[in-house]
């Protein structure tokens, strides 16, 4: 595979892990540890995923500041910057957009994703609860088979999203691990920065995003009657 190529597969892996930026919640994430699951009623389930869709009734949609760091920790070492604007509409609908990216990304601007609506989760995967002190794991296969064997979903109690894993059907061990750190900005609750670490194939990285200049409950783009959901979704 070539550099350029390999940093393309790179900074698409880590700008869709971003797509979960419409979790909103004052709470610091943690990695998920290791949880033995257990089967769980489907009402159980569903209660935890309505926290995570009631958790923010009068917050519809908002626009920020979005400054992407990727750092390839293998060969060829690459570290593009990206500057541009994240858009999220409810109930998960995210858009990202980088105007201005180097030669070598070849045109990848804008991605789009819907894992954050977690209205889609139990049509999506089948899903199985544990809990720990304070949290909610979900572990999520999906309904049907594709590239990703399970996600892994770690909730605090109040629905938000602190931190994701997927993992891959070709090799388990290749990965994309997302954490998320919230602040409150004008009274609303948002993700201001996310840890990305990624283990694709040869390709070792690692990302830092953060968000600012918010703007709350303004238009934003909408979904496309096809959207690309390259994050995960069940119908991508």
């Amino acid at each position: 595979m070539s550099s350029g190529a390999s940093v393309a597969r790179l900074t698409a892996a880590l700008a869709l892990a971003g797509l979960l930026v419409a979790a909103l919640s004052p709470t610091s994430a943690a990695p998920t540890a290791a949880a033995s699951y257990a089967s769980a009623a489907a009402t159980d389930v569903g209660a935890v995923i309505e926290r995570v869709v009631d958790r923010n009734p009068g917050l519809h949609s908002y626009r920020a500041s979005a400054h992407l760091d990727l750092r390839q920790v293998t060969f060829p070492y690459l570290h593009p910057v990206l500057d541009g604007h994240a858009y999220v509409l409810a109930p998960g609908y995210t858009t990202f957009d980088y105007p201005h990216t180097p030669f070598y990304l070849k045109g990848l601007t804008k991605f789009q994703g819907a894992f954050g609506d977690a209205t889609r989760w139990q049509r999506c995967y089948d899903i199985t609860l544990s809990t720990r002190p304070d949290l909610f794991d979900l572990h999520m296969v999906p309904k049907v088979q594709g590239e990703i064997a399970f996600v892994d979903v770690e909730l605090a109690p109040d629905g938000a999203i602190n931190h994701v894993e997927w993992r891959y059907r070709e090799n388990e061990k290749d990965y994309i691990s997302l954490t998320q750190t919230y602040s409150s900005v004008q009274g609303h609750s948002v993700v201001t920065s996310q840890a990305t670490d990624v283990t694709l194939h040869h390709i070792r990285a690692k990302g830092t995003q953060t968000f600012s200049a918010f703007e709350f409950n303004v238009p934003v783009p909408t979904p496309s009657p096809t959207p690309s959901d390259p994050s995960h979704a069940c119908d991508n």
